[in-house]
Parts: structure tokens; sequence; C-alpha cells
């Protein structure tokens, strides 16, 4: 598991805790008379049969031991976590979830604080690599606040602040312990149709720090002074969503009971292809967007012989959609201030890039086409799909675009971006820009530095072939019919046959 996911699970376990809990609440247990033990009564099974509703043939909800009671001028829920469970190979200790609310009106709910346990414990009878294994969680401080319209007719927000927020896992192997001093996490739901809510939000990390048992009995330590970011998710079906898991739960076990151990791989059944049709209509018309961007500040490892190095800043984002009922993803990358005492010293050494951005872009093949091609790779076990991928291409050319090149080499700077239209890999085409300053820099660097003299020549040549504007370099590169022209020059011999 990437780090970003485990740094972002503590306030996204609250808000989940708050909107499983709250969202099947009546509007009768929502009355303005001061909570009672009736009223307590009457949400716990209100909660139960919702609970039975959503998680049927997933789990028994009957013996959820649920904890429904007054709470000032509201009530407080909590669901005990401890027990065993996976046929006794998870057993968690004595802990509880809990959430405090009081009614508003119009059937809405203000959280007024919200409690991931303070410690949990899980040992594991029976990890991958067959011996056991122990979780340790903690926090310090928390706090959850916000409002909640069960309905989804009107905006609900939440808020959460973890202090303390840390882990301990004891395997065979050693210890990984991971801390964050901080994380704060907000997000807000917004109606965007029946049952459906445009989520947004943002989060902050601060203070991670994570060590790791290496070969040899020596340590990996990994420090992230902040992680800061935003999420939204366009038109999500909040409604749809358990129904989804039921598909997926169904699809898992069917798969599972279809599979004899050691027995050789066979096609899927019937109804298993159904299931996992259905599934796939469900995820495609979960959500109509999805965008997240995230940014990590003073990276530091420490891997012993393995790898030690720091970055200043490291950028993710990604986009996924069909804005125009085509598919269109695109993905961010950025990095800068790479440092490593295992990077040979040497005149190479200034030329490690100051800064890196990188954004490719693909799309143009319609939403609903994919999702034929995927329903038809499920019905035929994925047989002959070459020719119908193809196919699909030829009749929506796939669109592949750099939106934005730079790379900073210190004497270097070079930025770019283009386009290409693939139909098929033999009639590809496209145009792209690249920019540079400072060439001229370089390539005196170059001559007088005998390990870079080797470059001058291709350094000479690329100027030569560019077209110059003030300070700066370009090339205008163009590709169709299998020729590469830059500027007015064709370089078609010189590619690769």
């Amino acid at each position: 598991m990437s780090i970003a996911p485990r740094l972002r699970t503590a306030p996204l376990a609250a808000t989940m805790l708050a909107a499983t809990l709250l969202a099947p609440l009546p509007a009768a247990a929502q009355a303005a008379a001061l909570p009672s033990a009736e009223g307590a009564r009457a949400v716990g099974e209100a909660v139960r049969e919702w609970l039975g509703r959503q998680l049927a043939g997933i789990a028994d909800v009957a013996a959820l031991p649920l904890q429904v009671v007054p709470d000032g001028e509201g009530y407080r829920l909590a669901v005990p976590l401890g027990g065993s469970y996976a046929d006794g190979n998870v057993v968690i200790g004595e802990a509880a979830a809990a959430i405090a609310v009081k009614p508003l009106d119009a059937g809405r709910w203000a959280i007024l604080a919200g409690a991931l346990p303070a410690r949990l414990e899980i040992d594991l009878k029976n990890t991958s690599g067959g011996a056991p294994a122990r979780m340790v969680l903690a926090l310090e401080s928390q706090e959850t606040t916000g409002t909640l319209d069960p309905t989804l007719a009107t905006r609900s927000d939440f808020v959460t602040t973890v202090t303390g927020y840390s882990t301990e896992m004891t395997t065979a192997t050693g210890v990984q312990a991971s801390r964050i001093a901080k994380m704060t996490g907000r997000s807000e739901w917004l109606p965007s149709g029946p049952g459906r809510v445009t989520v947004q939000g943002d989060s902050v990390l601060e203070g991670y720090a994570t060590t790791s048992a290496l070969p040899g009995g020596t340590q990996a330590k990994v420090t992230i002074d902040r992680l800061g970011g935003a999420t939204r998710l366009e038109n999500f079906n909040m409604e749809g969503f358990s129904e989804l898991l039921r598909t997926a739960f169904a699809l898992g076990t069917a798969a599972k009971a279809g599979r004899a151990e050691g027995s050789a791989p066979k096609a899927a059944a019937p109804e298993e292809k159904a299931t996992a049709l259905k599934l796939i209509s469900q995820v495609v018309g979960m959500l109509d967007a999805i965008e997240t961007e995230y940014s990590y500040d003073n990276i530091k490892v420490d891997g012993g012989a393995l790898f030690s190095g720091s970055l200043r800043r490291f950028g993710m984002g990604f986009t996924l959609g069909a804005p125009d009922g085509r598919a269109d993803a695109k993905l961010k990358l950025s990095l800068e201030g790479l440092e490593s005492p295992m990077i040979p010293p040497g005149p190479w050494m200034e030329f490690i890039p100051h800064k890196l951005t990188l954004t490719p872009r693909a799309g143009g093949v319609p939403k609903e086409a994919l999702l034929a091609l995927l329903r038809r790779a499920v019905e035929t076990d994925g047989r002959g799909m070459d020719g119908e991928a193809m196919a699909l291409i030829a009749a929506y050319p796939v669109t592949l675009a750099i939106e934005d090149l730079l790379v900073d080499l210190g004497p270097l700077r070079l930025k770019g971006e283009g386009t290409m239209e693939v139909p098929n890999l033999a009639d590809a085409s496209g145009e792209a820009e690249l920019r540079a300053t400072g060439l001229d820099a370089l390539i005196r660097r170059a001559n007088a530095v005998p390990e870079l003299k080797m470059a001058a020549p291709v350094l000479i040549f690329l100027k030569g072939i560019g077209k110059q504007e003030g300070q700066e370099v370009i090339w205008n590169i163009t590709y169709e019919a299998g020729r590469v022209m830059v500027n007015d020059t064709d370089l078609s011999d010189l590619m690769p046959k």
C-alpha cells in the first residue's frame, strides 16, 4: 500500500462512521422533545433495519452489538469492535467506535463528536507469511463535527482533526511503526440528483514518520513534513453504493466457490458472468468524474544501503471522467529538489533535474463504447478481443497528449507540450513544441568538461535545427505518415525502423 492512502485512513474512517450510523435515522426519532430511552430504542431499531437491507447476504446485522443511549441534548451511538473474526484468524481487543449527535430541524443531524478508539489492538493469527502478527493503533486526541442530512436533499459537511496518530505492526521479520503528528480532514456533500451528491474535500497531514526493519538488523526510515491536497467526486451515487458492495461480495463468493483448491482455471459460469456484468455497470455509473491532487513536502528516506535521499516536493494528481461522453484521463506528476548521498560525485551531479513536471493525458473513446467492450470481454472470456479493441480505436482514434512538460537541469530549462492521434499504430500522427533556454550555456559546459564532450555534437546539432526567438530555442515537431519533421528538417532517416 502506498503512503498516501494509509495517511488518510483515520479522518476518512471517522466521516464514514458518521455516515453509516446516521444515514438511516428516521424523522420520527428527530422530534424536538428531549432525547429519551424510548427515542434511543427507536434510533437503534432504525439503524439495524437499514443496515439489514444494505448488508443482506454480507453480514449478520442481528448480531451487531449497537448501543444507543440518550446523551445530553442528543444520542450517543457506539459499536463495540472487540471480538474474533474471520474464523478466529483476526482477534480485536476491547474497543468501541462512537459518535454523539443532536437532532436538528428538517430531519438533519448535528455531529457533536465522533470518536475512533483511542487504542485498538489486533492480533492476526495467520498472515500471508504464515506467522502471527500484531497491530496496535493509537491516537492522542480527536474531534469530529459537522451536519448531516440523511436524505441527501441539502448540504452535509464534516470536519475531523486527529493528533498523535500511530500504528505499530509486529511480525516475524520485525516491527514497522509509523506516527502522524496531526491530521485535519474536511469534506462536504452537495446534492446533485436523487440519491446522489458531489463529494469534495481536502486534508492536511503533518509530521509523518515511519520505520521498518531491514535484513541485517538495520532500519529504513521515511519522514514527510507535510502532505496536503483535495479530492472531488462528481455526482457520486451514495444510495447505490451499498448495492455495489453486495454485488462485489456476491461475485467474490461465486468465484471462490467455483475454484476448487489446486484445480485448473475454468471458464466463469453464466451466473458469475451475469454478476460481473452487473458490477461493471454499477462501477461505471457510480460517479461522473473524479479529480484528486496531493503534494508531499520535504520527503526524506534513510534506507541504508538500499537507498537514501530526499525530495523537497513531490506532487501527484489524477482526473478521470467523460465530460463530452468520451473517456478522458489525466495524470499530473511533479518533483523538485532531489538530493542523495548515493549519487556519485562528479560533473553529472549538476545535471540531476532540479524540477520535473509531466502531465500526460489520454482520451477520445466514448464511455459507452468502452463499457460495451468490457461487457463483451466478460461474455466471451476475453477471446478474440484484440480485434474488437483495434476496431474500436479505428472508429474512435485515441488522443494522447502531454499537456505540460518541464525539465529544469540547471543550465538548461526545457518546456513542451504536444498531442498525437492514434487510430492504429501504423497511422499515428501528431505535433509537439519544445522550448529551451540555456542551451548555449549547456553547450559551453559540455565542451569544458571531459566527461560531457561526447554530448556536445548532439547539442550543437539540436541548436542548428532549432529556431531562435530571443533567449529561447524552439523545435516544432510533426509526425505523419512515418515522417518526422523538426521545423524544416526531415529527421525520418534518424528514427529507428
